[in-house]
């Protein structure tokens, strides 16, 4: 079974690659796989006060999140402006304790369109049971990064985002997104446990061309 929620970004997006460092980072282009999923549990509990359940061993609705396949379509037209800025951030000092500031690289990233995430699912349970929180979802990557619900579509178009395949190259953005592992549990997406987190990172073609570009800034266009 297939659907797709459509998100209208009100704001700059910013999510970097996770395995950039804290001082300086490029952004994804797209919320991950990782990022909306996380975001489901947030909806899940803090609005459907579902901690209970998902915490549990063998959680169904668990599954239901970290075993959703989740795909993208890119309006034809659209447009990707990526904004360099260097900001003030605090990290761990070396010796005392506490923070010191320091100045890091980061992106943020206009996008012109609205975002079409399709969600691929089994059974018609997992689908109504990701309904109910993916219109809560106010933001994606970095805390402040807003997007706005628009619609559902029951009968998506097929995905343009794609993984990255050497034996059929096209053209293209090729970055890295990270997914739950097949074997990941509750605990592993739980920040306040000692789990490490259980992500596998795959590489996708964006069908995106720079078209323009400044020391400030780059443009991408859907062809």
């Amino acid at each position: 079974m297939r659907f797709s929620v459509k998100y209208l970004p009100t704001t700059l997006f910013s999510l970097k690659d996770s395995n950039a460092t804290n001082s300086g980072a490029k952004s994804l282009f797209l919320p991950s796989p990782y990022a909306i999923k996380m975001a489901i549990l947030n909806q899940a509990i803090t609005v459907g006060g579902e901690f209970e359940r998902l915490s549990s061993n063998n959680s169904k609705q668990f599954k239901f999140i970290r075993d959703t396949k989740i795909n993208y379509y890119i309006e034809d037209g659209s447009y990707f402006s990526t904004n360099n800025s260097f900001v003030k951030i605090l990290k761990p000092a070396r010796e005392g304790g506490g923070f010191i500031q320091t100045v890091s690289f980061r992106e943020y990233l206009y996008l012109s369109s609205p975002l079409e995430v399709i969600f691929e699912v089994d059974i018609e349970e997992q689908a109504q049971y990701l309904k109910n929180y993916l219109h809560r979802i106010n933001y994606f990557g970095k805390r402040g990064c807003f997007f706005q619900f628009v619609e559902y579509i029951d009968s998506p178009a097929e995905a343009n985002v794609v993984e990255f395949n050497a034996e059929n190259i096209g053209f293209g953005l090729l970055q890295g997104y990270d997914d739950f592992e097949a074997n990941a549990k509750f605990e592993n997406a739980n920040i306040f446990t000692s789990a490490n987190a259980k992500r596998v990172q795959k590489v996708l073609v964006l069908p995106v061309i720079q078209i323009n570009s400044s020391k400030g800034y780059c443009v991408y266009k859907k062809k």
